[in-house]
């Protein structure tokens, strides 16, 4: 009778470590890093215009980069316009596509696509100077030096005047 209940609680214990862990919401998926923020983005996501990333914080960061740099865009007329602060927007359109192509053929990277990848974000993490002790990134752009906040690893983007996590998820 002892062997049979020892024998039923194993089967038991088994049985339960078999079992899968109970699901927890995963955090929201932001640009982030540590150390020093000239290699923070080279793991990053994709963000592209037929990527989940059509409209985010995440988004409006990397608009951010092309603004600071100058970036062009090129219209259906096909003339060209330089990426101002009111393009940044956190929706990456035709506008934002354009501009990535000039500023990953102005970088003289491999994938010119007009998709912001590893090898894209890699290449404008070179340009980043910090943290400061309150955070403060700078990005040293060719036009403008512009500034993000490096918050406990989450980078942080000022649209609309505010300071807003760069989420890879969408903020309408």
């Amino acid at each position: 009778m002892l062997v049979a209940a020892v024998t039923a609680a194993a089967g038991a214990g088994l049985a339960l470590a078999g079992t899968a862990p109970l699901a927890t919401a995963a955090a929201p998926r932001v640009i982030d890093g540590s150390g020093y923020a000239y290699n923070d983005w080279g793991e990053e996501g994709t963000l592209s215009i037929d990527s989940h990333s059509t409209v985010s914080d995440a988004t409006a960061l990397w608009q951010t980069v092309l603004y600071a740099d100058g970036a062009k865009w090129r219209d259906a007329g096909g003339e060209l316009h330089t990426f101002r602060k009111a393009d940044i927007t956190g929706r990456f359109e035709e506008r934002t596509e354009s501009a990535t192509y000039w500023w990953q053929r102005h970088e003289d990277l491999e994938e010119v696509n007009g998709v912001v990848g590893k090898e894209t974000f890699g290449a404008a993490d070179n340009s980043l100077s910090g943290p400061e002790p309150n955070g403060k990134v700078l990005f040293l752009g060719y036009r403008h030096d512009v500034a993000f906040k490096r918050i406990r690893g989450a980078y942080y983007v000022k649209v609309s005047g505010q300071w807003r996590k760069a989420a890879y998820k969408s903020f309408d």
